[in-house]
Order: structure tokens, then sequence, then C-alpha cells
């Protein structure tokens, strides 16, 4: 508890951190805003209040996810930066087991990202209801709950993603590139392959896009989240081998 105490401390002083979650969170929120009210007022008159609550969940968490790049490049920051400056030294003395100060930095960045999440998804929900009035929606039905589970693991799995990738490569710019390739570029040229549905299957964007029913299932809602989990899980566990080597080689660099 100590070392995740000591990891909050470092992410709330650093001013990277509040312009990374302010951008993030303000950019997603104008345009959930946005896109919901351009949806709503193009809804057929006839739509039952179910659908009118499950038609705002979805619009909520389209706007959710977009803020998921400025929090996988604050999961990048939060370590390669301290690579950058040398306070990652500062930091194994402090705290010499490297896979514990990864952990810590996940679940502290993790809580993050969740907690940005709802700042976004709270308040577009409430402006959706209020567009959507006169459709009278019903309170949340229960399919909703998988819209809202999978836009909150990707922008928790894109987060740790940064952080993971950041641990690897210990690079700022080379890591924020190759989260870039992972969640935008490589589903866009998987896609003009032939093969390529099979390839995105494995990619975190077309399962957390399936689970927010912007795209047609690919598979079942189960293995979706089993994708998007592994993104969150599997990269750290890579870092932490990286870290272990490290720490055999006797040096931070």
């Amino acid at each position: 508890m100590n070392t995740i105490a000591a990891e909050w401390i470092k992410l709330r002083t650093l001013r990277s951190t509040w312009w990374a979650l302010g951008v993030g969170v303000l950019l997603s929120l104008a345009l959930t805003a946005l896109g919901a009210a351009t949806v709503i007022s193009r809804w057929d008159p006839g739509r039952t209040p179910d659908q009118a609550a499950m038609g705002i969940i979805v619009a909520v968490y389209v706007g959710v996810i977009l803020g998921q790049l400025p929090l996988g490049m604050l999961g990048t920051m939060t370590i390669t930066g301290e690579y950058a400056s040398g306070m990652i030294d500062t930091t194994l003395v402090a705290m010499p087991s490297r896979g514990r100060v990864l952990v810590a930095k996940a679940a502290v960045l993790g809580g993050a990202a969740i907690a940005a999440s709802l700042l976004i998804a709270v308040p577009g929900y409430l402006f959706g209801r209020l567009v959507a009035a006169g459709f009278h929606p019903s309170p949340l039905p229960a399919e909703a709950w998988k819209v809202i589970g999978g836009g909150t693991l990707m922008i928790a799995a894109t987060t740790l993603l940064g952080l993971a990738l950041g641990a690897i490569l210990r690079n700022g710019a080379v890591a924020t590139a190759a989260l870039v390739a992972i969640v935008l570029l490589l589903p866009f040229v998987a896609n003009m392959l032939p093969w390529g549905e099979e390839v995105n299957r494995f990619l975190p964007t077309w399962p957390a896009l399936q689970l927010i029913e912007q795209l047609p299932d690919i598979m079942p809602t189960w293995a979706a989240f089993t994708v998007l989990a592994g993104w969150a899980v599997v990269p750290l566990l890579i870092g932490m081998i990286v870290q272990r080597l490290l720490a055999s080689r006797g040096g931070a660099d």
C-alpha cells in the first residue's frame, strides 16, 4: 500500500497528468454531447423507452472511448518520464522491486482511467436523458451493462497498455508511437487485408467497438471482454519481465 500511495502522490503532482486527463475528459465530453444531440435528433418518433435508454448509453460510450489515447499517453509518460529525468533511480532506492513498482503504477493508473471514464459517462448520460426526454427513456436496461463494461475496460486497457509499452521501450516517443499503431493503425491496415477480420479479433479496437455496439458481432461477448482484458494484463506481464531483466543487469538503463 505504501508503494501505491507513493505512486499516487507522484501521479497527482505531475502537470502532465492533469493535462492528459483534462484533454481526454473535456474533448470526450464535448464530442459526446455533440454526438448524442445529433443522434437523438434523428431518432424515429416511434422509438420505445428501452430503445431510447440503450441509444443514450451507446452514444455516451462512443464518446468515452475517444478519451483513450490521451489516457494511454499518460500511461507511457508516467514511466518514461521517470527514465528521462532519472527519477527512476530514486524510486528504485525507495522500492527496489521493479515489479512491485510497475504493479503500483498500474493500480493507480487503472483507477485514474476508470475515474476519467465516469467523468465522461455520467454527465454525458444525464445530458443524453435531457435531450431525449420526449422519448421517456427507461432506467438502464440489462444489456446496457455490456456497453458500460466494454467502454470502461477499453479506457483502462489502453491506459495500462501505454504504461506497459513505456516500461518495455523506456522512450516516450517510441512508446506513444507503438500505442497509436496498436490502437489505430493496425486495425485500419488489417481491415484492408483479406484475412484482416481474423487479425482484428486479437487487437483491442474491434472487440471494444463490438461491445459498444458500433460493429456487428465478430466474436462472442465473453471473448471480446477476454481480448480486451488480455491487452490490459499481458503487456504488463511482459513489462515486468523486462524490468526483471534490467534488475538482473543492475541498472536502470
